[in-house]
């Protein structure tokens, strides 16, 4: 299983959203975009958008899988999920991550895989992802 995700911030609205595809032999077999208003209990940022989107696709895998590669543009998660990075900021959400990441590693057969791509350019998956997410973070949100 292949999935893409993303998060986008809209400063001038407060608000942010996801967007994920769940891809099996290159093909969707499920969509999720959500928007999410900044509240005092809810940080919301390019980078817990980018956070949340990956964290919510790692937490839909419910039952055993072979492989799970996870795409995203965001050095961010890639880098704080598998390079070592410091996690000097959103460390609670950075430990709810690690949280999820373990079950879902729990339930995968392969080494959880992150992958890197250029956002906006040719992956249209990731393309897709960035259109949902922006287009969730441009919604009313109560």
């Amino acid at each position: 299983m292949k999935i893409w995700c993303d998060g986008a911030f809209k400063p001038s609205l407060n608000q942010g959203g996801v967007g994920i595809v769940w891809t099996k032999d290159g093909e969707i077999i499920k969509k999720f975009s959500k928007g999410y208003k900044k509240t005092e209990n809810r940080k919301v940022t390019n980078q817990t958008m980018e956070m949340l989107a990956a964290m919510i696709a790692l937490n839909e895998i419910k039952e055993e899988i072979e492989s799970l590669e996870i795409v995203t543009d965001s050095m961010y998660v890639i880098g704080g999920a598998t390079l070592g990075w410091k996690r000097k900021a959103n460390v609670n959400l950075w430990n709810k991550f690690d949280e999820i990441m373990r079950k879902a590693q729990s339930l995968v057969k392969t080494e959880i895989k992150f992958t890197h791509t250029y956002g906006h350019k040719d992956d249209k998956f990731n393309n897709l992802v960035d259109e949902m997410a922006s287009d969730a973070s441009k919604e009313f949100i109560e």
